[in-house]
């Protein structure tokens, strides 16, 4: 059993199955998540009944989406110049020049976006493990993204990007699972109404955040946060239970703005 459980291992990365649209979430089994953005292609807006062009839009599909700006990516170096690895995860890193990539953003009070809550229960993760091919169910639930507090110099305990609870009011922070928000001074990553931990100096360039939940069984799981490839803090809060499945979302309240780029999000080993 340990020799397959290893060959198994080895095959991992290429059995995984990607969900490549935002609009597929919801009604297809996969092991990997991603949404991208077009700026010449809404798809955050509302569904329309007699414009035909509106037909893939994510609010069909189970997203909830308010008031989002689709923006372009402009000015960085080829590649983004030189990377430099994190040094808790060298698969994320700091960029030279990334400037900012095709990205939603937010612009108002209010604005938020949601997906469908699918993410972390029973028969999800037990989904990703048989397309895995796995004898055991996945490890870890991640968030990997490229966003910007564009404006972080407020305390606002809402506006906040990453995991929400099943039955989510994306703006309420009770229902923040586990979440990057800035208090005016540091990035933290908090859940259920209470802070897990205290990150970097805030800053208002575009970076790499990736949010750990490693399933415990019968207790809540341990919850991580890394943003350019450092982990805030090797303490791990712990999450609450009885709130799955998890949605992924964001939402901004009266000052601090928040850009979302690339996202992916996957169950892992």
């Amino acid at each position: 059993m340990a020799e397959r459980e290893t060959l198994k291992n080895f095959y991992l990365p290429l059995v995984r199955k990607h969900v490549l649209k935002g609009r597929d979430w919801g009604a297809t089994a996969g092991t990997d998540y991603w949404l991208n953005h077009q700026p010449t292609d809404d798809i955050y807006g509302a569904e329309s009944a007699t414009d035909p062009s509106e037909a893939f839009v994510l609010p069909v599909y189970g997203w909830i989406a308010t008031a989002l700006t689709n923006t372009a990516g402009a000015g960085a170096d080829a590649g983004g110049g030189l990377f430099t690895p994190g040094v808790d995860d060298p698969t994320h890193g700091s960029f030279g020049d990334p400037a900012s990539p095709n990205h939603v953003l937010t612009d108002a009070s209010g604005d938020l976006l949601g997906s469908p809550a699918i993410f972390g229960d029973a028969y999800h993760r037990w989904q990703a493990m048989r397309l895995l091919g796995k004898s055991t169910l996945p490890r870890f639930l991640i968030a990997e993204f490229a966003a910007a507090f564009t404006v972080a110099s407020a305390s606002e305990l809402t506006t906040a990007i990453g995991f929400f609870e099943d039955d989510a009011t994306i703006s309420t922070e009770a229902d923040q699972y586990a979440v990057i928000q800035s208090d005016g001074t540091n990035f933290r990553l908090r859940g259920n109404a209470a802070a897990m931990a205290t990150g970097p100096a805030i800053a208002t360039t575009w970076a790499l955040w990736k949010i750990v939940l490693e399933f415990q069984g019968a207790t809540g799981p341990n919850c991580y946060a890394y943003r350019n490839g450092v982990i805030f803090s090797r303490t791990a809060g712990v999450g609450a239970q009885d709130e799955f499945p998890l949605r992924f979302g964001l939402h901004t309240l009266t000052t601090n703005r928040i850009g979302l780029g690339p996202l992916h999000v996957y169950y892992d080993y």
